[in-house]
């Protein structure tokens, strides 16, 4: 039987100062107020932070952009530093905070905000997810201390297994923490969570934190990873994760008119020109696509795009400038739709169905963070339109009026979008093709459509950019897809 804590977080007017918290080491407060120029605590931080000193388990509902990664770290150092004086923390004795995040962008913005927050600290920050070189993280644990881990599952599962002395640095372990915890559940990582807490002391302290507390993540999760009596603290309450001051708006319109809309909106819109702008697609290689035209389209605004075939350290740098821009358009397939922080997104632009109702509010939340305001417009095919009665109809969506666009602007798209396409090869345009049929063909049935209507939809996303040359694909290959 668990055993919990419930409490929730009420609104409150005014907001409590870290400095009011005298279990927050000063050092600590020093680095608070100095380097990251906090003073106040947002809600979650207030809650978590209130319980120090605390060796609970703790199970905390937060959303993204709320300052929680900022509150884990605070209350994760103060249990590793309990009883110790600071003679004794220039002593390395192993590793005593083990972060686990599902993606390596959120991975890498957790060890930043460590490093950072421990710069008037001995303890070094290490970060170990796929993609980088195993090598150089094995190098760097023999060349520097090792207090901190942040690492995404799969390379600390490899860490442990087959690094002798890493897995002995962390039988000193004292805090673990579970970052969003329903999307670690989501993508899979249940089996390699429980390998890894096979080699790691069952003597510590364990956060989870996660957007949503429902029972699939107890019974999946809450009930090996914490101990029966944890503290259970909801900073959301019954809020459905979107942030509430996020205008939502929607538009339907064909194909072919799609590319135009989405320039004239970019171009005009006042809350893509207000700030940042953040663009999804349902795939990598419509993502690919679409910023190689609007680089065309658009060359007076500076395009980023992120996906998964841009290497790890492509996708921090590109991650790490578009974060310092002040109005850069960014287009990006779900990899971005989580827990990365970018200050200054005023538009959150979703093009296509998402593959979930919860996709659709994790790329929402990306804007109108930490109470900033902010405003997400979805575009959907007329094939899509159910998404937003079936899946999103209880969230406050308003219908947009497609804007007059001017017959020189369409002629100017156009002929822009020839002219990008004209340095695309076949082979592109069958994998962005292909590409839209396996995804489709998982999502149709949720709208209501046969399966096998994907295809003419298929061959109407690729006129819509004026490609008129359909691949052509074998029947095994369409039978494979269920088509």
């Amino acid at each position: 039987v668990i055993v919990s804590v419930e409490e929730t977080v009420p609104e409150v007017s005014a907001k409590k100062r870290f400095d009011s918290i005298e279990a927050i080491n000063p050092v600590t407060q020093r680095t608070l107020s100095k380097l990251f120029k906090y003073e106040e605590m947002s809600p979650v931080q207030e809650a978590v932070l209130s319980k120090l000193p605390n060796t609970n388990d703790m199970f905390v509902k937060a959303k993204t952009g709320t300052g929680k990664t900022l509150a884990f770290l605070i209350a994760a150092i103060e249990t590793a530093m309990a009883g110790k004086t600071p003679k004794d923390l220039q002593y390395f004795e192993g590793t005593s905070i083990m972060i686990i995040s599902p993606t390596r962008e959120l991975a890498n913005q957790i060890a930043d905000e460590a490093a950072k927050l421990c710069s008037h600290y001995p303890f070094k920050v290490h970060c170990m997810v796929g993609g980088d070189s195993k090598r150089r993280q094995i190098m760097g644990l023999e060349r520097r201390r090792c207090d901190i881990v942040v690492a995404t599952p799969g390379r600390l599962n490899d860490m442990l297994s087959s690094v002798p002395n890493f897995k002995k640095m962390c039988e000193n372990l004292k805090v673990l923490v579970l970052d969003e915890a329903d999307q670690l559940l989501d993508m899979g990582f249940k089996a390699e969570l429980q390998r890894i807490f096979a080699n790691i002391p069952e003597e510590r302290q364990t956060m989870l934190y996660s957007a949503t507390i429902s029972q699939d993540i107890r019974r999946n999760l809450g009930d090996f990873a914490l101990s029966p009596k944890y503290d259970l603290i909801d900073t959301v309450g019954k809020d459905d994760n979107t942030h509430v001051h996020v205008k939502q708006s929607a538009l339907v319109a064909p194909y072919g008119e799609q590319l135009g809309l989405v320039r004239n909106l970019l171009t005009n819109y006042e809350s893509a020109n207000t700030g940042k702008v953040i663009v999804f697609l349902p795939t990598t290689k419509s993502t690919i696509l679409y910023s190689h035209l609007f680089k065309m389209l658009m060359p007076n605004r500076t395009i980023y795009e992120i996906h998964s075939k841009k290497t790890q350290e492509q996708r921090t740098r590109i991650s790490d400038r578009f974060r310092k821009t002040s109005g850069g358009i960014l287009f990006t397939s779900d990899i971005s739709a989580r827990g990365v922080d970018y200050p200054g997104v005023s538009l959150v632009l979703q093009v296509g169905v998402p593959s979930t109702r919860e996709q659709y509010i994790h790329r929402l939340g990306r804007t109108g963070r930490a109470g900033r305001e902010g405003e997400g417009v979805i575009l959907l095919a007329p094939f899509e339109k159910d998404f937003l009665k079936r899946e999103i109809g209880d969230l406050p969506v308003q219908n947009l009026i497609a804007p007059t666009i001017a017959d020189e602007d369409i002629e100017a798209t156009e002929r822009l979008t020839k002219a990008a396409l004209n340095s695309i090869d076949e082979d592109m345009v069958r994998e962005v093709y292909t590409g839209f049929l396996g995804y489709y063909a998982g999502r149709v049935a949720t709208l209501g459509l046969p399966r096998a209507s994907v295809v003419e939809h298929a061959n109407d996303f690729l006129r819509g950019f004026g490609i008129t040359d359909i691949p052509h694909l074998s029947p095994r290959f369409l039978a494979q897809l269920g088509l």
